[in-house]
């Protein structure tokens, strides 16, 4: 145990001395900081728009709110007055606009994940919501090609890079500066000395990890205290992380080859595990589950919204009252009746579209994550960006709740809709409860 520290003393010593451990860390925990005021930035610039159409819509419900108390004795109040009243809007100011904002959660600034991709908000009225909601583009092209220099950026892609330059000369430098016979000489076998040495490298760079996640919390105002479990599940996930690149060092180091070959070996490695399985593994499973083509359903729904003003009215109500027993018959000539009913049925067939959609991409990521240990630096982002509620699956609860949220509008205005009615300043309050605060 004595021989042991000493040894680790003396590397320590060593590596200290040398400007290039110190240059490393700077340059790591450089990168780390900008990462983390990045995702931060990004944060803030998502919070700021919500919080922009948040108060819009609470303005556009306040003046509602007023208007339905106007007196419509004067001829200048009377259109103000229906545009509030009115279920299905005047004139072509049919439909309010609501919002729903997804917001972020504690540790969305260090892993934006995909917040970027896909909408933090949507806007949408009483109408069709499969129509309104999957016209857009799927992703951002850019953000696609370039992804997030986020702190789990720093962590997944640059991390094993500093373990690499740590490791790949931890051999030869002994071997090329002549000392390593006199280590062979020694009564410890130089097994256990390139082990310590290893082991000294490895905890710096836990050490590195741990300081840079903890800076991470503090700079973005994260309660460690309260978070106390996630904080945990990153650390354990990042350390079973920098120890797979650790024995993969290990490999390259016990071929016992050059400084140089080390570290070409290590970067290829790198190369291989980051981006070229990736892409490898992406292939592959587009080969097995051709991904859906999003073109071709927002396509698809744009026909079903031509075709459904082209039905006869009869056909339309007939559908509409035999799937919405709770609304009774009323008058089939009623345009509005007959425009929403219209809405209705574009939206079942919307639907149904979207959870075809829906279905093949759970398939194709079904595969995907059989063969996902291929490709560690994808598996253990996708693990952070879980924990920190930033995936896929984060987004398709949002669009849940956005479809919950959805039709008990509908159903408030569709009771009045297909019953004639107006709305109550009593009816406009209940809405304006709803407000998402």
């Amino acid at each position: 145990m004595k021989i042991f520290t000493h040894i680790l003393q003396y590397e320590w010593k060593s590596l200290w001395r040398s400007n290039i451990l110190k240059a490393l860390l700077l340059v790591v925990l450089g990168a780390g900081v900008y990462g983390i005021y990045f995702g931060k930035f990004e944060i803030e610039k998502q919070q700021t728009r919500m919080a922009q159409v948040q108060q819009y819509e609470r303005q556009q419900f306040d003046s509602l709110l007023h208007w339905s108390t106007l007196d419509t004795t004067y001829e200048a109040n009377q259109e103000k007055y229906l545009q509030a009243v009115s279920p299905s809007g005047v004139g072509w100011s049919k439909h309010f606009t609501y919002y729903l904002t997804h917001e972020a959660p504690p540790l969305a600034g260090l892993c934006l994940g995909q917040r970027d991709l896909f909408p933090v908000y949507y806007g949408f009225n009483v109408t069709d919501l499969a129509r309104q909601v999957n016209v857009g583009e799927l992703a951002n092209p850019m953000k696609l090609l370039t992804g997030n220099f986020d702190l789990s950026y720093v962590f997944v892609f640059l991390i094993p890079l500093l373990i690499i330059a740590l490791f790949y000369n931890l051999y030869a430098r002994e071997k090329e500066g002549g000392t390593l016979s006199l280590l062979q000489s020694q009564p410890v076998s130089l097994t256990t000395i390139l082990i310590s040495k290893g082991l000294l490298r490895f905890l710096i760079v836990l050490v590195t990890v741990t300081v840079l996640l903890l800076i991470g919390f503090l700079l973005q105002g994260i309660s460690l205290a309260q978070q106390f479990g996630l904080f945990a599940s990153w650390l354990l996930i990042l350390y079973g992380y920098c120890l797979l690149w650790t024995v993969l060092m290990g490999v390259v180091i016990s071929l016992k080859r050059s400084a140089a070959l080390s570290a070409m070996l290590g970067l290829g490695v790198w190369l291989i595990f980051t981006l070229i399985t990736p892409a490898l593994l992406n292939m592959f499973v587009s080969a097995q589950e051709p991904p859906p083509n999003r073109a071709e359903m927002i396509h698809a729904v744009r026909t079903l919204n031509d075709q459904v003003w082209e039905m006869p009215k009869s056909f339309v109500f007939d559908r509409f009252y035999q799937e919405n027993p709770d609304f009774s018959p009323a008058d089939t000539a009623d345009f509005n009746q007959w425009y929403y009913a219209s809405f209705t049925l574009l939206d079942d067939e919307a639907n149904a579209l979207k959870q075809q959609f829906e279905a093949q991409v759970a398939q194709r990521n079904q595969l995907l994550k059989r063969w996902e240990w291929l490709a560690p630096a994808a598996m253990v982002h996708e693990r952070l960006s879980a924990l920190s509620q930033t995936d896929r699956q984060s987004h398709q609860k949002f669009v849940t709740e956005m479809y919950a949220y959805h039709q008990d509008l509908k159903e408030l205005y569709y009771d009045k809709i297909f019953s004639s009615e107006m709305f109550a300043p009593s009816d406009l309050e209940v809405l304006s409860a709803r407000l998402p605060e």
